[in-house]
């Protein structure tokens, strides 16, 4: 099986490596988690030990990226395995959109790249 984590090669949105904390929220339930990668379309975690990933729910989610700076939104998993959990957008606010595009110009060989993903985004919705 390939592995989610290390094959961008069929990825129409390139994912970078990024460490940081992410707190998951469902219903009244909360949990604190660890970023391993994220892309315009999701990102990736390592799940909290002895919970089961539930789909077709709307997680809350806060992406903690430094001490002034926070993504947040609403994102669903999509696929899991015991190692990671991979989620995708479902909403995002513009300042939280803002900060992860710049979180991605930064850290990406090619910045060019996340306008031709923009462009692919915004087309496929």
């Amino acid at each position: 099986m390939d592995n989610p984590i290390l094959d961008n090669d069929k990825r129409q949105f390139q994912r970078i490596p990024f460490i940081a904390d992410v707190i998951i929220e469902l219903g009244e339930k909360r949990w604190n988690c660890q970023l391993i990668d994220i892309s315009l379309k999701g990102f990736l975690i390592e799940p909290p030990e002895n919970v089961i990933a539930e789909s077709n729910c709307s997680y809350s989610i806060s992406l903690i990226l430094s001490q002034d700076v926070t993504i947040n939104s609403r994102a669903e998993i999509v696929h899991w395995e015991t190692a990671y959990w991979g989620f995708q957008w479902l909403d995002i606010d513009l300042d939280s959109f803002s900060s992860l595009r710049r979180l991605l110009e930064h850290n990406i060989a090619d910045p060019q790249q996340i306008y031709r993903e923009l462009a692919e985004l915004m087309e496929s919705n």
